[in-house]
């Protein structure tokens, strides 16, 4: 599978409709994911997204700064790199990349909240944890 980035993006979020995600939920992630194309490009191959390019967009203006050059709002910006890496464990889920390009300190998901609903059925995924040898 060669997808580029924006065919990958479309994919993912049919796949959340399948999974009964409200609309507005739908267009947020939209709307995170046409950030996460401006930087990246969206012809961009998903297989060449690697870490240092996640770790870049996550310092990046293109993530912490609005087009007014104004400061983003932390939870703004924090929902996005949620989106994106749930998005990358997704990818890797479902074989459209060999390994996850996330770098080592890109928080893996919030506790559920109160009554043990959690906001999303990623967040349930833990990602494996490498051995120190």
């Amino acid at each position: 599978m060669n997808e580029t980035l924006h065919q990958a993006a479309q994919a993912y979020l049919e796949h959340l409709r399948t999974q009964g995600k409200k609309e507005r939920t739908l267009y947020t992630y939209g709307k995170d994911f046409e950030q996460i194309e401006a930087f990246f490009g969206s012809e961009r191959k998903l297989s060449s997204v690697l870490i240092p390019h996640v770790g870049k967009f996550f310092k990046s203006d293109a993530l912490l700064k609005l087009p007014n050059g104004r400061e983003r709002s932390t939870p703004t910006v924090e929902k996005t790199k949620r989106v994106l890496r749930m998005f990358l464990i997704w990818a890797k889920e479902t074989g459209r990349i060999d390994k996850l390009p996330l770098p080592k300190d890109t928080p893996m998901g919030r506790s559920a909240k109160k009554g043990g609903q959690r906001d999303d059925e990623h967040d349930a995924i833990e990602a494996p944890v490498a051995e120190q040898s």
